[in-house]
């Protein structure tokens, strides 16, 4: 049963997040005028120029529109959709996916793992559906491998990817193949929520939320914008298989290195966005609760090797795909932009630090200074109460 366990919306991102953003930030940056000069004015300076985007991206985000269900599809799920989930470690979490996946109707359920891994994963396969779910082996772990393994072994027109434990609504197949009516398209993505893994989230799984909102509304407002996403999220997407089984992807694909001498496993789903930039595909994200899927985090400390892990392959990847490929300069100028923003910012951040300790935003860091900006904001307010002599700090009036 698909039931949302995350209740924020992008409303409340918005009137959490701004207010006690930019009062902290500018009231910060007014106040280390005194004390640096021009490093107060430019931290103002960035706060609104920060968050004139933000405003942007809020206004584009709702007026996105998710593509609607056409009245004769050409794709059908039954017919059409094979569903690949690479894994080498699925447990009990895999079976609620499973059988999420199967509503949907999809023609087949591709599972590949590595060979000491067969008999555990085949008696999962069975106790789900052994008809429509097969268990696929290659000699060793390696998610690129394991894809294109899949791949390989493809009879349909659609690949869907799946996390092994994310949980779909009934009608996400249908919307996701409603985006391929346009013979354009080539890869289509998916919003999603946090499936919290106990009764209750814990702080990183709130952190999580957070950052999985944020991310649904950046999608949102850049499909919108200029029909481009930085990354189409290997959770879950689907593809034209004939741009897959290109022997070119797959080779590229399995022999992915950087700087020339380090093979890639990790950032999949980044190398197959960069793929669709730059052989002329299209993309689109379907943002709405007929697609939103769930997915479990990591719910103790080990959530931030995640998000550094992510960030590693964000900047590995947009680093290429700005300065070596640069297809997405004409195809997605949007999408170009909020790469190179990244970069700055987290200068910025360090120079921040090391001047005036102000607590800038990345990515990286939304999620916390969701939570701990309006504690700052509380206690600067607590000290205002306090004379200076006596070690209070007094805002500005405004």
């Amino acid at each position: 049963m698909y039931e949302p366990h995350f209740p924020f919306r992008r409303s409340t991102i918005f009137l959490i997040h701004f207010p006690f953003q930019s009062y902290l930030l500018v009231s910060l940056g007014e106040s280390s005028c005194k004390n640096h000069g021009g490093a107060g004015w430019l931290t103002i300076f960035c706060s609104f120029y920060r968050y004139l985007w933000y405003l942007i991206r809020l206004v584009a985000a709702a007026t996105y529109r998710p593509v609607p269900l056409p009245e004769n599809p050409t794709y059908i799920a039954s017919e059409d959709v094979t569903i690949i989930v690479p894994t080498i470690d699925a447990g009990e979490e895999f079976k609620e996916a499973a059988n999420s996946w199967l509503v949907g109707k999809p023609k087949e359920i591709l599972i590949i793992t590595e060979e000491k891994m067969l008999g555990p994963l085949q008696d999962l396969a069975n106790q789900v559906d052994p008809e429509r779910i097969r268990v696929l082996t290659v000699p060793f772990a390696n998610k690129r491998l394991q894809m294109s393994h899949g791949i390989k072994n493809t009879t349909t027109d659609i690949i869907v990817f799946a996390d092994d434990d994310a949980i779909w609504p009934p009608t996400l197949l249908p919307y996701v193949l409603a985006c391929f009516e346009d013979q354009k398209v080539g890869g289509v993505g998916t919003s999603q929520r946090v499936q919290s893994v106990g009764s209750r989230m814990t702080v990183w799984e709130v952190l999580a939320a957070f950052r999985l909102t944020i991310r649904n509304i950046e999608i949102a407002s850049s499909t919108h914008i200029d029909g481009g996403i930085p990354c189409l999220s290997g959770r879950t997407a689907a593809y034209r298989t004939v741009i897959l089984k290109d022997p070119d992807f797959l080779h590229g694909f399995t022999h992915d290195y950087w700087l020339g001498k380090y093979q890639l496993n990790s950032g999949d789903d980044k190398f197959l966005t960069r793929w669709m930039v730059s052989h002329g595909w299209s993309t689109y994200v379907q943002c709405c609760k007929e697609a939103e899927l769930l997915s479990t985090m990591k719910p103790n400390w080990r959530f931030l090797k995640q998000v550094l892990r992510w960030t590693r392959n964000t900047w590995r990847s947009d680093l290429r795909s700005l300065f070596m490929e640069r297809y997405v300069w004409t195809a997605h100028p949007y999408v170009a932009y909020t790469m190179v923003f990244i970069f700055p910012t987290m200068f910025y951040l360090l120079f921040c630090l090391t001047r005036i300790s102000l607590p800038q935003v990345d990515k990286i860091f939304n999620p916390l200074t969701l939570l701990v900006g309006p504690c700052l904001v509380s206690y600067l307010m607590y000290k205002s109460t306090i004379p200076v002599e006596q070690g209070g700090y007094h805002l500005p009036w405004w």
